[in-house]
C-alpha cells in the first residue's frame, strides 16, 4: 500500500507538539510493516536552517490557481529512515515560527493546494491521511481526482479548527460557496477546515479510546465539534492510540543519560541519572523523597495550575520538583515558584535535558483538562519513572491506577473531582517509601509501547474503506 502522510509538521525537521512526533514513528513504523510511507510537509525556515541537506533534490516545481491568483511551488525531496520526505517551498512558510500568524488559515489553505496538485501530478497514492485542521479540507479536494484515493483524517488536538469566512471557500480553495451556505462546510458562523474534513474523509478517527468516547459524548466544547462528529460520523468514528519510537526512546541505549539502565539494574541507573541532573543544574542532592517532574507545555489545557497548588506540599515530603516547558502561563509559573526552593523551572525546551529527566525522575506530573493522546506517559513508564495522570483521553488508555493492584503502572485521578489531583499527589509521596513501589516502575518498564500494534490497527482502518 503506498500511503502520503499528509502534515503541517514533523520530526526530526519542525515540531512543536506531539503531531511531529506521531508522523515520524508512524511512518517508520509503516516501512517495518512492508508499506510504501511517504510525508509531505511545508517547507519552514527553520526546516531549511537546521537541515540544509532536504534542499539538494528538486523533485517538482508547479503552480496552481487560487481564485484569480496563482502561486508557485516547488517540492524537494529526501529520505530518512525509509520514508520519502516532500517539502512544498513557497513564500507563505518562508517565516520565523510554524504557527502564529494573522493568515494562517491562508497559508495552510496555500498548502492544501500545493499537496492536492502534488498528489494529481504523481497519481500513485493509494491511501491520503491527513492530520488536524491544517490538512482537513484536502479529503473534499481530492473528491474531484481522476483517481480514486482513500482519505483518512486524524484529529489529534480538536481545540484547534481552521475558522474562515463563506468566501474563503472559493478565495482559497476554488469551492462553491453552496458548501457552507448548506451546512456542509460550516460551523457556527464560518467556514471550519475541520468540520469540512470530518464531513468529507472516508474515515475519521482520534488518537485514543476514551478521547473518541469523549468527543462524541461533549456536544458544547470545542466550538460543538463533538456534535458533528456524534450526528454524522458516529458509527465510523475511532480511537487508535499513539504508539512510541521505542528506538529514540531507549534507556538502554539512550545516548543523552549518564548511565544507561534496563529492567535488571534500574535502580543504579535511576540513581546515576538523578545524581547527575541535579548536579547539571546546580541543585543539592540532599533530600530523602521523591523528585517529580513535568516536561508540558504550560497551557490551561496542561493544568498547569495543578502543578502549581504542589509546591506548598513539596517541603513536608523533603521532595523535590524540575519542570521544563514553555507557553503562555510560563510567566505565571516562574513567578509563582519564586518562593519555593523545591522547585526548579527551566524556560525553555531542551531536548537533551528532557531525556535526562524522564530518567532521573521518581514520578511524571500530567494532570491534563483534556489529552487526545500524549506521549509524555509512555515515554516515563519506559524510563521507570511513575506518571500521576488525570482520567482523560490517553492517559486514561495508558496508565492502570494502583487500584489495579500487580498490574498497576501509576495513579490515575479523576478529571472532575477538584480535589482529585492533589490528593492523588500526596498519595504518591505517601507510596514513594512503600516497599511495593518497586512494582509499579517495574510494570511501566515492561510494558510494550512500541508502534508496531496501532500501525496494524492504522492498515485495517485504510483496509476497510471500499474503493470508490
Amino acid at each position: 500500500m503506498n500511503i502520503l502522510l499528509v502534515t503541517s509538521e514533523a520530526l526530526p525537521y519542525a515540531k512543536s507538539g506531539g503531531l511531529a512526533d506521531f508522523i515520524y514513528s508512524y511512518s517508520k513504523a509503516l516501512v517495518k510493516e512492508g508499506e510504501k510511507a511517504s510525508v509531505i510537509m511545508p517547507l519552514y525556515n527553520i526546516v531549511k536552517q537546521k537541515h540544509p541537506e532536504v534542499t539538494q533534490q528538486l523533485f517538482d516545481q508547479f503552480e496552481f490557481k487560487m481564485n484569480w491568483r496563482t502561486q508557485g511551488c516547488g517540492v524537494f525531496h529526501v529520505v530518512n529512515h525509509g520514508v520519502d520526505f516532500y517539502f512544498t517551498a513557497m513564500d507563505r512558510f518562508e517565516r520565523d515560527n510554524l504557527y502564529g500568524y494573522g493568515d494562517d488559515n491562508e497559508r495552510f489553505a496555500c498548502f492544501m493546494m500545493a499537496v492536492n496538485t502534488f498528489i494529481t501530478r504523481h497519481n500513485d497514492f493509494d491511501v491520503v491521511h491527513c492530520n488536524d485542521w491544517e490538512t482537513a479540507v484536502l479529503p473534499l479536494l481530492l473528491n474531484y481526482n481522476s483517481k480514486s484515493i482513500k482519505t483518512v483524517l486524524t484529529i489529534h488536538n480538536p481545540a484547534y479548527q481552521g475558522w474562515a469566512k463563506r468566501e474563503d471557500l472559493s478565495l482559497y480553495f476554488n469551492l462553491h460557496t453552496g458548501y457552507y451556505d448548506t451546512g456542509y462546510a460550516r460551523l457556527g458562523d464560518s467556514f471550519n477546515y475541520l468540520k469540512t474534513g470530518i464531513m468529507s474523509a472516508d474515515k475519521v478517527n482520534t488518537v485514543s479510546k476514551t478521547h473518541a468516547n469523549e468527543l462524541i459524548n461533549d456536544h458544547n466544547g470545542f466550538g460543538g465539534i463533538g456534535a458533528i462528529i456524534d450526528w454524522c460520523r458516529h458509527f465510523d468514528f475511532s480511537g487508535i492510540v499513539n504508539g512510541l519510537d521505542t528506538e529514540v526512546w531507549n534507556p538502554q541505549t539512550d545516548k543523552n543519560l549518564a548511565k544507561n539502565y534496563g529492567i535488571e539494574d534500574y535502580q543504579e541507573g535511576k540513581r546515576a541519572n538523578r545524581e547527575a541532573i541535579l548536579k547539571k543544574l546546580g541543585m543539592k542532592d540532599d533530600f530523602k523523597g521523591p523528585l517529580f517532574s513535568a516536561i508540558t507545555r504550560l497551557s490551561g489545557q496542561k493544568g498547569v495550575e495543578r502543578i502549581m497548588d504542589t509546591f506548598a506540599n513539596l517541603h513536608a515530603a523533603d521532595a523535590r520538583l524540575i519542570v521544563i516547558g514553555t507557553g503562555e502561563m510560563e510567566n505565571q509559573f516562574l513567578y509563582k515558584s519564586l518562593p519555593y526552593p523545591e522547585v526548579y523551572f527551566i524556560k525553555r525546551y531542551d531536548e537533551s535535558l528532557a531525556h535526562l529527566l524522564y530518567a532521573a525522575s521518581d514520578y511524571f506530573l500530567m494532570p491534563s483538562y483534556f489529552e487526545p493522546c500524549g506521549t509524555s506517559q509512555l515515554i516515563s513508564m519506559r524510563y521507570g519513572t511513575v506518571p500521576i495522570v488525570s482520567n482523560v483521553g490517553g492517559l486514561n488508555d495508558t496508565v492502570k491506577d494502583l487500584s489495579r493492584g500487580q498490574e498497576a503502572t501509576g495513579f490515575v485521578f479523576n478529571n472532575s473531582d477538584y480535589y482529585g489531583f492533589i490528593n492523588c499527589f500526596r498519595a504518591a509521596e505517601d507510596y514513594f517509601h512503600n516497599p511495593n513501589f518497586h512494582v509499579l516502575i517495574e510494570n511501566g518498564m515492561k510494558g510494550d509501547y512500541s508502534w508496531s500494534k496501532s500501525a496494524k490497527e492504522y492498515l485495517a482502518l485504510y483496509n476497510s474503506i471500499s474503493w470508490k
